[in-house]
């Protein structure tokens, strides 16, 4: 009785530790809070130079030489409003990403991004991938990441 007591434990302190990481899983929302009453808005808000669609984002970075950063989302992710929140509204990213990269959200409830989401093996979100502009992987970022942070992985993985 106490081993089955003790398992039982163990399995509910695994699964309190997935409940808080800061991402979400496909097939639902999560309960997870950063801890800020900061609300949460919609993707329309931001300031940031999204591209229209994938092709033209590709298109747009070939012929800028600029890699391009894709932002896979969806409606129901909690991180993924976060993210447009608090970091797509920092200073300091908005002036990098829009002056080094060509970004474009992909939502994965829709056909395009349920596609691109499988090609680049995209399981839990928010993911940012970072691509050159053919199309080659050359980061990625899986969930949630504050603004400082984000710069930095993003800074990393375009190189400057």
């Amino acid at each position: 009785m106490i081993k089955q007591a003790r398992t039982f434990v163990a399995i509910a302190a695994v699964l309190a530790a997935f409940s808080v990481l800061p991402g979400c899983r496909r097939g639902g929302s999560t309960a997870a809070s950063s801890g800020s009453d900061m609300p949460v808005s919609s993707h329309a808000g931001s300031t940031m130079h999204w591209e229209n669609g994938w092709k033209q984002a590709l298109n747009r970075a070939q012929h800028e030489n600029k890699a391009v950063l894709v932002d896979f989302y969806a409606d129901w992710c909690v991180w993924c409003r976060r993210l447009d929140t608090t970091t797509y509204r920092d200073p300091a990213v908005l002036a990098y990403v829009n002056s080094n990269l060509v970004p474009v959200k992909l939502n994965v409830d829709a056909r395009d991004g349920q596609a691109l989401a499988r090609k680049y093996g995209v399981d839990g979100l928010p993911t940012i991938v970072i691509l050159a502009a053919n199309g080659k992987e050359m980061g990625r970022i899986p969930g949630y990441l504050p603004a400082d942070r984000f710069l930095d992985a993003v800074r990393h993985f375009v190189g400057s």
